[in-house]
């Protein structure tokens, strides 16, 4: 069981590989593996075997650096501005400065896909074409938020459930299941916009104030880690 990093919000890299993993050489080795499928193995075959791990562990790199900047409670609070509960609530409290309101969430679903191209070069030419697939699905119960002056402030109560797959030339290479169990107040620091820029006062319009990962999580709960992860899932493989 590992934990997110201290003092960071947890990213796609943390659920799927965990912190002490190098993730940019598990995904090298996945790249060259038979999982990533026989046209990137055909593309490469002719590829001295130096060349061929270098050209696979720099698209490892550059996939990792992308994994990392996926802000997991980014992506949950990017789908909560879509809600319409959250949204009116935001709108309102944003009109009373100073009041505060809980919003109580039924079971929903927030999901991200993302299918990134890489262009894997050799001497300047392209050798080949990584097609990645990042799939994450947040099943989320019983939350409870805290919204103040159009923003989300404090999450109270809440669970969910998720899972991350990363898949290779349309072959799943890895499937890992999360659960987050919140043991008492969350807070988020300054506080995360839900609504556009421009409906806030011109000198809320300073900073970045979208990135979430800008506004450190403060727990008033247990010291205990709120940030479990399961065990990999692997997925079906036969070897050739």
């Amino acid at each position: 069981m590992t934990t997110a990093r201290e003092g960071s919000t947890p990213t796609a890299v943390d659920l799927l590989f965990g912190p002490d993993t190098d993730a940019a050489r598990t995904l090298a080795d996945e790249i060259l593996s038979p999982r990533a499928g026989q046209d990137l193995g055909r593309a490469l075959a002719h590829l001295p075997e130096m060349t061929k791990k270098a050209a696979a562990q720099q698209a490892a790199n550059i996939v990792a650096a992308a994994l990392l900047k996926v802000d997991l409670i980014g992506v949950l609070v990017r789908g909560w501005r879509e809600h319409r509960k959250i949204v009116s609530a935001a709108r309102r409290t944003l009109a009373a400065p100073g009041s505060t309101e809980l919003v109580s969430m039924a079971t929903h679903e927030v999901t991200l896909d993302q299918r990134p191209s890489i262009s894997v070069l050799v001497d300047g030419q392209q050798a080949a074409s990584l097609q990645l697939d990042l799939s994450i699905v947040f099943d989320v119960h019983a939350l409870l938020l805290g919204i103040s002056d159009g923003r989300l402030v404090a999450v109270h109560t809440g669970n969910c459930d998720i899972t991350a797959t990363l898949a290779i030339q349309g072959n799943e290479v890895l499937t890992k299941n999360g659960h987050l169990e919140l043991p008492g107040v969350v807070r988020l620091g300054q506080g995360i916009r839900l609504l556009p820029i421009g409906q806030y006062p011109p000198g809320e319009h300073t900073g970045s104030g979208h990135q979430v990962s800008e506004y450190p999580v403060e727990g008033d709960g247990p010291s205990a880690p709120w940030w479990p992860f399961a065990k990999s899932v692997p997925p079906p493989y036969q070897g050739t």
